[in-house]
């Protein structure tokens, strides 16, 4: 799935004292199944770029359109979402289930797969994170942080998106933890998937990605 943005811009605090230009006027081009990544320094705008990609942040001006998915009514959203998943910044951080299997077929059931058929998806997935199946009868809150970072990134994947965004997802990992991490992405990258990655470290750019888009001030260098 290719992501165009025509114009995008995003205010937070509109008509506010505290009105601020988070983005302004964004053209840009990401292509289907390409790895991009996307640097810039910190409040440059690349967190609320992402958002508007999984349409949490609707646009205040312009649009960005994802496939056949033009951002701009509230009625397309959930499709949208289920097309493009979205990794937060310690994502382990999202697990609430009291195992790991629900939390991980919470995602396909809410967009109407038996639970029959979510949980054939679950054992299919956490072996893509690189875990196996013994893991899905665990609590999620037993593992290391490293395992619950991938039993989050397994959630995303059960919804089968076409697009993976990562917002800084090897933060707070040890050396071995980021190597496994990122190898993780190239292989789903490898899938055929759309990857966007923002990260601050440009070893990991000249690595794995194929394009890269330079942030700054909310504008694209």
């Amino acid at each position: 799935m290719s992501i165009t943005c025509k114009n995008l811009s995003h205010i937070y605090g509109e008509k506010t004292p505290f009105e601020y230009y988070a983005l302004k006027n964004v053209n840009l081009d990401i292509q289907e199944g390409s790895f991009t990544a996307i640097i810039g320094q910190t409040g440059s705008g690349k967190s609320t770029f992402i958002q508007h990609i999984n349409a949490l942040l609707l646009p205040t001006d312009g649009q960005i359109t994802i496939d056949k998915y033009t951002i701009s009514s509230p009625e397309k959203l959930k499709q949208l979402r289920k097309k493009s998943g979205l990794v937060f910044q310690f994502p382990e951080y999202q697990l609430f289930e009291e195992t790991i299997e629900k939390d991980i077929i919470f995602g396909p059931m809410n967009f109407g797969t038996s639970e029959e058929e979510a949980k054939e998806i679950a054992k299919k997935v956490i072996k893509m994170v690189g875990l196996d199946e013994t893991y899905l009868q665990k609590s999620p809150f037993d593992l290391s942080g490293g395992q619950k970072r991938r039993i989050a990134i397994a959630g995303i994947l059960a919804m089968d998106p076409d697009i993976l965004v990562l917002d800084e997802p090897t933060a707070g990992l040890d050396p071995q933890g980021i190597r496994e991490m990122m190898d993780l992405f190239k292989s789903i990258h490898q899938l055929g998937k759309t990857v966007i990655l923002v990260t601050h470290d440009m070893n990991h750019v000249l690595e794995y990605c194929n394009e890269v888009i330079v942030m700054n001030e909310g504008c694209v260098e």
